[in-house]
């Protein structure tokens, strides 16, 4: 039975765009809905839409993180990072610096979430820097890297 009310997760970055964006909307649209019906004020009206997008801040940030993502590709021998490749027998050692996924939205008992992973990697020449955004691509990451250390 909790198997059946346990909400799926969905991590498409349109998705996440459309969660922030609708909630963002619907309620700046009801402060203006209620201004439109004289039920609040002017000052009240821009008072609450500025505290509610204070408060909304840190969900526009997730935006900018997307829209400002690495492009992580595996070819051949190498490690693409933003079209710079490292071949995959320099690689020594990588650590993963994970935080808690965020959630961002409930719609249809899919649960929207924002997870994010920083990864650091040992090369010889120094050590590499780079962030992938989703849970499943996290996960393949640190098993291709896990392989790849072993042998």
């Amino acid at each position: 039975m909790s198997k059946i009310l346990k909400p799926e997760t969905e991590e498409r970055p349109i998705m996440i765009l459309c969660g922030i964006m609708t909630l963002y909307l619907l309620i700046i649209g009801f402060i203006i809905y209620l201004f439109l019906l004289h039920r609040l004020n002017l000052s009240v009206a821009v008072i609450s839409g500025t505290i509610f997008t204070g408060i909304y801040i840190p969900r526009f940030l997730i935006l900018n993180k997307l829209r400002k993502k690495d492009d992580v590709k595996i070819i051949d021998e190498y490690l693409m990072i933003n079209n710079n490749g490292i071949h995959l027998s320099e690689i020594e050692d990588y650590r993963v610096k994970e935080p808690k996924p965020q959630v961002i939205f409930f719609i249809n008992n899919k649960m929207i979430v924002y997870q994010e992973a920083e990864f650091h990697l040992k090369t010889q020449n120094g050590q590499i820097s780079f962030k992938i955004i989703g849970t499943e691509k996290i996960n393949l990451l640190k098993e291709f890297l896990d392989n790849i250390i072993q042998s």
